[in-house]
């Protein structure tokens, strides 16, 4: 009785050991952290790393047919791709690290495959420098994920001036034709917002100290806390970009009137005098007084 309660019991503890995935940490080993095939990102759109241990392949793509992948049923104009392409009969859960040179870091949980069956979590790790993208496979397979649109946009194929850009901390809603809210973590933060209708119909400004809200200039001034970015041939998004450690509260329109572009423009005129006294430290009463308002 004692031998078949022993042998119930291992074979319970050698289900469990088989059935169990076993967790592969690829960390920063691996030649997608290489400056070569950085460069190749950059220049091609194109990157690939090749494992022994475990045996797999791993791409970055900026087009689905440079994996291998048809890309007729999906639309990539905005994606980026990561694509693995598995070649054992081992169950594994692998915590895999990619450099923040492919995409900006950011966090997402269930991401579902546009290839394959394999859904994968992204998270920033060291200090936002990479980004660990875990998942679990059970058989020889190619998965392929899309890579967020924006946090693509952020990488240095992109656009290399927006290294100064050390997180995204949001994302707009589009076609919003009343105010929306939103507020960055602090000096290098961004926050993207989606302008369907084109930056024209964009409105964006940030509260003032005295509480008063200013249009947010277009470069880095000095008399304000934040700016956009705009980006070449891209007129349906930007970034605000936050430059001190305790950065106001924005607020924007995606598809802004003309009343509300001509207040954000008076409100813009009557702050003038407060810059050149910023600038200059000379009092200029551009629109009078308070006193001169009384009664």
């Amino acid at each position: 009785m004692r031998r078949l309660i022993a042998a119930l019991i291992a074979v319970c503890l050698l289900s469990t050991a088989v059935g169990a995935a076993t967790m592969t940490i690829i960390d920063a080993g691996h030649s997608l952290t290489d400056d070569t095939a950085k460069a190749n990102f950059e220049q091609d759109g194109y990157a690939q790393a090749d494992l022994s241990a475990p045996n797999m392949t791993i791409e970055v793509a900026a087009d689905l047919e440079q994996c291998g992948i048809s890309s007729w049923t999906v639309s990539d104009t905005r994606n980026d791709f990561l694509c693995v392409t598995y070649g054992e009969d081992i169950d594994r859960t692998i915590r895999l690290f990619i450099p923040d040179a492919y995409w900006h870091p950011y966090v997402r949980e269930s991401v579902d495959p546009v290839e394959g069956d394999a859904t994968a979590s992204f998270e920033p790790v060291q200090g936002g420098d990479y980004t660990a993208v875990e998942f679990t496979v059970t058989e020889p397979t190619t998965v392929v994920w899309p890579i967020n649109a924006d946090s693509s946009w952020f990488s240095s194929r992109k656009d290399s001036t927006i290294s100064n850009l050390e997180s995204v901390t949001g994302v707009g809603v589009a076609e919003q034709t009343s105010w929306q809210y939103a507020n960055l973590s602090g000096n290098g933060t961004g926050y993207v917002i989606r302008a369907p209708n084109g930056t024209d119909a964009l409105t964006v400004e940030y509260q003032t100290e005295d509480g008063e809200w200013a249009t947010v200039p277009g470069n880095e001034e000095g008399y304000a806390p934040l700016y956009m970015q705009g980006y070449d041939g891209v007129d349906d998004r930007t970034v605000v970009v936050a430059t001190v450690s305790e950065s106001p509260q924005i607020r924007y329109k995606t598809d802004a009137t003309r009343r509300d572009k001509l207040g954000a423009g008076w409100r813009e005129l009557t702050r003038m005098d407060d810059r050149i006294e910023e600038l200059f430290g000379i009092d200029i009463p551009f629109f009078g007084s308070d006193e001169e308002d009384k009664p």
